[in-house]
């Protein structure tokens, strides 16, 4: 991947964990997810951005404070890429890696790894 398209994804990938109008939201991952992504989490599998785009309001109900913020460069590899985070939901603070595989410069696969607390 070159510096462009990283930093695009990384921007983009950002925008779309932060976004709370669901319209704008979807139109953003429409520009980096995969028809058929696929969001893998310790405890479950959402498959497609209308599954993702639900989660991601799931997380808003429960708190409106809710904030993704990226805290290293997103580094690639081939047709992966890393993106370290942490994510602050009231007074706590989640710490975790998102690693993204991508299809046709599309992300088809989000593996999210959360840190232990």
């Amino acid at each position: 991947m070159d510096t462009q398209s990283i930093n695009t994804l990384q921007q983009t990938h950002t925008a779309v964990w932060n976004e709370k109008d669901r319209t704008t939201r979807d139109a953003l991952m429409q520009t980096i997810y995969a028809d058929a992504i696929k969001m893998y989490d310790k405890d479950f599998i959402l498959t497609g951005p209308t599954a993702i785009s639900d989660f991601i309001d799931t997380l808003f109900a429960g708190d409106a404070n809710f904030k993704f913020t990226v805290t290293k460069p997103m580094e690639s590899t081939q047709n992966g890429a890393r993106l370290y985070w942490d994510i602050r939901t009231g007074p706590n603070v989640l710490t975790g890696m998102d690693f993204f595989v991508l299809e046709k410069e599309k992300v088809a696969h989000l593996y999210v790894f959360m840190d232990a607390r």
